[in-house]
């Protein structure tokens, strides 16, 4: 973790450094100027780490303050990166004299109005993205069968409870028969935080609340995350299965590559166990953080995959890398008779921003032929 820390800030006031000196060549900015620039980049830079390890071990509401404000700087940080980087591509192919300042002006003007949607874009209700899929070997009895999906919450203190409140209430409206949970619900000790677990428990649904471990799970850690799922009344699938409505196989399995690198088990090792006491005469649904194992679990019996972690990349020029990066990076896929759907997230992870995608509420419906 130390390693880590080091080597993301190293590479980040790198980045900073990237858009500080194309600001400061690009206006000609005097010597004073420049040096209260370079003091306003260093404290915006250097806050980010302090406030996510307080986030983690702190409720006092100035360092939710501070950490959506570095939060916030990391955005703007992301897109000015994007921007001059076109710019400099661009300074290949065209030169002039008042060319370098002119686009230095465009590129901050263009900076400061796409941050400004993106925060606006993030700030809005979760839309409900209503998907149908088929599945055949469902109980005509259980047509129209309607699953909830939410991920990626990140609960911590850069979440208002007010928000939580609102995207229960918008789940609940949706009267769902089952609510999943696929992964990263949460960054640091939510029930310490206010009413977050209370308002979690207001999670109903006919056949229950049940999630899987994302990756933020295990950096949070798996004792704190299974503490508060049950205050919660959330059910976690590890690796196993439960049989809903007498007729429905929900497998679960840990996040793979968290997994791998924290407790040493395979994707292949979780998908076994998850699959090892599975009826496949029965539709199976599978909760997976990661959506690239679509493939492997689809040849195991998969008829429908829930996944998230991509977040959709949320801003540029993750959106791209995002694209690169996934072979399932977001949206309804469908592989021979076998589906697969990676929402880009109810919430946000770091900046309170997107640009291409919306924050969703996943509604699911089942019918056992195509509509």
């Amino acid at each position: 973790m130390i390693l880590f820390i080091l080597v993301f800030s190293i590479i980040y006031i790198a980045l900073n450094y990237y858009v500080y000196s194309h600001i400061v060549g690009g206006l000609n900015l005097s010597n004073g100027a420049s040096k209260n620039l370079l003091l306003f980049f260093l404290i915006a830079t250097l806050s980010f780490i302090p406030s996510e390890i307080l986030n983690r071990h702190s409720d006092s509401e100035w360092i939710s303050h501070i950490l959506l404000l570095s939060f916030a700087w990391l955005g703007v940080t992301s897109i000015a990166i994007t921007i001059f980087a076109i710019v400099d591509v661009l300074r290949i192919f065209i030169r002039g004299k008042n060319f370098r300042y002119y686009t230095t002006i465009s590129a901050l003007v263009l900076i400061v109005l796409i941050s400004g949607y993106c925060l606006y874009n993030q700030a809005g209700r979760p839309v409900v993205k209503e998907i149908n899929i088929p599945l055949p070997k469902l109980p005509p009895a259980l047509s129209g069968f309607t699953i909830v999906q939410l991920s990626d919450l990140h609960l911590d203190l850069s979440k208002s409870e007010r928000r939580l409140k609102n995207l229960v209430e918008q789940t609940l409206a949706l009267k769902p028969d089952l609510i999943v949970i696929t992964g990263d619900l949460i960054d640091s000790d939510i029930c310490r935080l206010n009413d977050f677990c209370k308002i979690l428990k207001c999670l109903k649904a006919k056949y229950g609340v049940y999630a899987v471990t994302g990756n933020h799970e295990f950096y949070a850690g798996i004792p704190l995350f299974m503490k508060i799922a049950a205050n919660s009344d959330i059910k976690v699938l590890r690796n196993t299965k439960v049989l809903i409505a007498d007729a429905i196989e929900l497998a679960g399995i840990d996040d793979a590559q968290a997994a791998k690198r924290f407790v040493n088990i395979s994707l292949q090792e979780s998908l076994s166990n998850a699959f090892k006491k599975v009826d496949f005469r029965n539709p199976v649904i599978l909760l997976s953080h990661q959506p690239d194992v679509f493939d492997i679990a689809r040849g195991m019996g998969a008829d429908l995959q829930l996944s998230g972690h991509t977040h959709a990349g949320q801003l540029p020029p993750m959106d791209l890398l995002i694209q690169i990066l996934f072979k399932y990076p977001f949206g309804l896929y469908k592989r021979d008779s076998s589906y697969l759907y990676t929402t880009c997230g109810a919430a946000f992870w770091g900046p309170p921003m997107r640009l291409f995608s919306k924050p969703e509420i996943v509604k699911v419906i089942l019918n056992p032929t195509a509509p």
